[in-house]
């Protein structure tokens, strides 16, 4: 009876954690991914073909070139800096590109939906 109690109290307190409403403070445009998939791509390439100096400078002609890449293929991420109810500020990158400056989201695990706050 006392572990159904405990286990029963454990989930009370994880589920209150798992979802919060938390205020969007800025949106930018992300384009991350393929800047560090064209970065890695190039410091390899740049690697066998010259060395150590070749890896930097492939590693950054192929972090400016996987960014534009990704931007020319219209798959931009948009990366929402968020101050959580605590007070702690967060960064969440997602597809959505729905939610504005001021506004409150839930998140509730990796779902990120507007607020009725």
């Amino acid at each position: 009876m006392k572990s159904a109690t405990v286990l029963m109290a454990a989930a009370v307190v994880l589920a209150s954690t798992m979802a919060s409403a938390d205020e969007v403070l800025e949106v930018h445009e992300d384009r991350a991914v393929g800047g560090g998939f064209g970065g890695l791509s190039g410091f390899m390439l740049g690697a066998a073909a010259g060395g150590p100096i070749g890896a930097l400078v492939g590693g950054g002609i192929g972090y400016l070139v996987g960014q534009g890449a990704q931007q020319a293929a219209g798959l931009e991420q948009t990366l929402y800096v968020v101050k959580r109810d605590d007070g702690s500020i967060s960064r969440i990158r997602t597809s959505d590109g729905g939610f504005l400056q001021g506004q409150h989201i839930e998140r509730n695990g990796a779902q990120v939906t507007a607020s009725a706050k």
